[in-house]
């Protein structure tokens, strides 16, 4: 199997220096080139045809990192790592790339020795995963269409219309930042039930993308915060770095709790930790959509809500519009998933189990 070609793109020569050791130290990656600016970048994008680009969120001269991501993705789509600074700014410099079509984000190390092996760890893998990905035209123009397989429940065990409260759930990780764009807009403001969005992101990031999110829709989007009751027809985004369970207060109240527990499926927010509480609440129906993301999170929590009788009806997006086809993979191959949708379609499918379209 040929290595995987990367270009490495920061205006630092210690950084480009720094990353290319990282990435080498595995032999199935190999770095190609690296830029030191937009223009650098481009020019050796058509040169060396790299499989994955990492590019620095800020970079010097009259092209950033999100304007070079633009124009990559407009002249020679390539699957694209981010690689960025731990500050509040640059979080939201992320989230704008991630929803513009960068596959994934990494820290820069910091120095320290087990930062350093840490990350390198982390962009190993991304870059593995990325150059697997798809960057395409069928991710934009999904099929109009709903994709079915044997493992498909056939039984509709859940329904909106049904006596008791509600609640929807949403789990994602890569390429989830985008895929929430496209769903969490077309979501119906009337929906009488809460949506928990767990996405798997670091401190900070979180914030942003609700604020993100929050901007695009009709619906309100916020970042969930420790103690508040939950609403109808509002979402609540897993601050990253933290789990969050829903917890039933003394008045009969769906109430948010947070978590500094040790991570779950390697992650903190996980889907499996904030449905494991669901499945103490009594009377209460749930509508759960696992989105592109690496890993399995979700699959267990799936199975064993409906193990315990819980009512759900349980959605994961297809595999032709996933970043990664991971996590909605796991969850189809519990046998629990009622529809597999593609992402286009993944708000209609929602909104349909309260007798709701969703919005235009």
């Amino acid at each position: 199997m040929k290595p995987v070609k990367v270009l490495v793109v920061d205006d630092s020569a210690f950084m480009r220096q720094t990353l290319k050791a990282m990435i080498e130290e595995d032999p199935m990656l190999t770095v190609v080139a690296t830029a030191r600016n937009g223009r650098d970048a481009l020019d050796k994008l058509f040169r060396f045809h790299p499989d994955v680009v990492t590019l620095d969120i800020i970079l010097p001269g009259d092209k950033n990192g999100l304007d070079v991501l633009h124009d990559l993705m407009e002249q020679r789509p390539t699957p694209t790592i981010m690689v960025s600074g731990a500050s509040d700014e640059n979080a939201n410099y992320v989230i704008e790339a991630i929803s513009s079509g960068a596959f994934d984000f990494i820290f820069k190390p910091s120095g320290k020795p087990s930062d350093v092996e840490r990350i390198e760890r982390e962009l190993q893998e991304k870059i593995k995963q990325a150059a697997f990905s798809k960057i395409n035209s069928e991710m934009l123009n999904p099929r109009n269409e709903v994709y079915h397989t044997n493992e498909i429940r056939r039984e509709h065990a859940f329904h909106g219309n049904s006596a008791g409260s509600s609640m929807i759930l949403i789990g994602t990780s890569t390429g989830g930042p985008k895929a929430l764009q496209t769903v969490v807009p077309s979501l119906n403001k009337n929906l009488p039930a809460p949506v928990l969005i767990i996405q798997h992101m670091p401190p900070r990031f979180t914030k942003s993308l609700a604020e993100r999110l929050d901007r695009l829709s009709s619906i309100e989007v916020s970042e969930a915060q420790d103690g508040e009751v939950l609403q109808k027809g509002h979402c609540y985004v897993a601050p990253g770095g933290r789990h969050m369970c829903i917890q039933e207060n003394e008045y009969a109240q769906y109430q948010v709790h947070l978590t500094d527990t040790d991570p779950v499926n390697g992650v903190r927010p996980a889907v499996d930790v904030t449905l494991e509480s669901l499945a103490d609440l009594q009377g209460c129906s749930f509508v759960i959509t696992i989105l592109t993301g690496m890993g399995k999170d979700g699959a267990r929590g799936i199975t064993d809500l409906c193990a315990a009788g819980k009512p759900i009806h349980a959605i994961a997006e297809s595999e032709e519009t996933c970043t990664v086809f991971g996590m909605p993979k796991a969850a189809i191959e519990t046998g629990k998933i009622n529809e597999i949708r593609p992402l286009e379609h993944v708000a209609d499918a929602i909104c349909s189990q309260f007798g709701l379209q969703g919005d235009e």
